[in-house]
Formats: C-alpha cells, sequence, structure tokens
C-alpha cells in the first residue's frame, strides 16, 4: 500500500471510531455520571436527580461567569424541557414541537426540525413539550397530539413518525420523557436486532 492510501484508511477507521463514539447506547445512558460533561436523558440520568457532578463553577467563581451567546425562539410559549447535550451539541425542543441542534459552545444552529400538530389536538396544560430522548444516532420527540417521532440526531432527517394516542386523547403529550426513552430504546433494538442482553 502506498503511505497515503494507508493515511486516508488510517483516517477513515478513526472516523468511524469518532462516529461510535458519539452514538448513545443505552449503556451509556444506564452509566450517565460517568460522562458529566453530557446530559443524555431527561434529568441528567435515570436517578432524575437533576444534579451535575461538573465543578468548574463554585461559589468562588460563580461572579465572573458571562453570556457567551443566546438563542431566540419563535415561541412566546412556556419551556418546560430539558435540553440533552451530547458530545458538544445541545438539541432542545421548544413549543409546540419545534426540534434544534445547537453548538453547546457557540451556539451555532446546526439543523432544525419543525413539525406541525393537528389542529384536533385537546390541551390541558398550553402547547408544551417535556422534551427529548436519544439513543443511538436518533432523536425521539413525543408531540402534542399523539405522535412519537424519529429523528437523525446529525442532519435531522424525519426517520419516522408514529402515531401511537391520536390528537383527541392525552397519550403521549404530557407523558414523561423516561418513558418515552424507554420506548425508543425498545424500538432501537427491535429496528436494529440488537439483543436486551
Amino acid at each position: 500500500m502506498k503511505p497515503r492510501t494507508i493515511l486516508i484508511a488510517a483516517a477513515l477507521v478513526a472516523a468511524s471510531g469518532l462516529a461510535l463514539r458519539a452514538q448513545v447506547l443505552f449503556d451509556r445512558i444506564l452509566h450517565a455520571t460517568n460522562e458529566p460533561q453530557n446530559w443524555l436523558t431527561y434529568s441528567g440520568t435515570t436517578m432524575s436527580q437533576r444534579y451535575s457532578l461538573l465543578n468548574e463553577i463554585t461559589p468562588a467563581n460563580v461572579r465572573s461567569l458571562e453570556l457567551k451567546w443566546i438563542y431566540q425562539v419563535q415561541s412566546l410559549e412556556k419551556f418546560e424541557a430539558t435540553p440533552l447535550v451530547v458530545e458538544g451539541v445541545m438539541y432542545t425542543v421548544w413549543a409546540p414541537n419545534d426540534v434544534i441542534a445547537l453548538d453547546a459552545v457557540t451556539g451555532r444552529v446546526f439543523w432544525t426540525y419543525s413539525y406541525a400538530p393537528s389542529t384536533l389536538a385537546r390541551l390541558c396544560c398550553g402547547r408544551v413539550s417535556r422534551g427529548l430522548a436519544i439513543l443511538g444516532h436518533t432523536i425521539f420527540m413525543g408531540t402534542i397530539d399523539g405522535h412519537l417521532i424519529a429523528l437523525d440526531a446529525k442532519s435531522g432527517g424525519l426517520v419516522w413518525n408514529l402515531a401511537v394516542g391520536g390528537a383527541r386523547r392525552k397519550v403521549l403529550r404530557q407523558v414523561q420523557v423516561v418513558a418515552v426513552q424507554q420506548v425508543a430504546a425498545q424500538a432501537f433494538r427491535t429496528f436494529h436486532g440488537v439483543g436486551d442482553g
């Protein structure tokens, strides 16, 4: 093999290793405390303590914090979702069901996905989302009209859209994302033929 071919092959192997590292397997979610720089699930971990082990911000230096970036959403609704952070990408949702992927350091937009819910949706608590879930390379969102949507985490492209409750029933709209995460985990295993053990 020529040196240049070897270099290209080595680069491809390294790039594929990075892609595998960025994949959020269920084991990573179960052991989320081992990577506090990421926020892999609703409330940070499956223990739902909403506590980070990061310690760079302390009572001694909190006064020196300054704003680095801001992103203005196109919604006046309230926010009830916790963003996910995976390998420096922040995934969040704004009302009613628009998903955005941002560079967590700079605020640069990677992609957005807009979903138009049915006008028949019966809302109890406003047009809010409880957040997102991630598994593999897929972002999952429960919509306010009873759909479970899967998006490609890298591109924001629609993978699938499944009606699970119907617009008139309050099935998926107000459910905690942790339950969606479990459904997504099973769907991922079934779709990819991965066993539980």
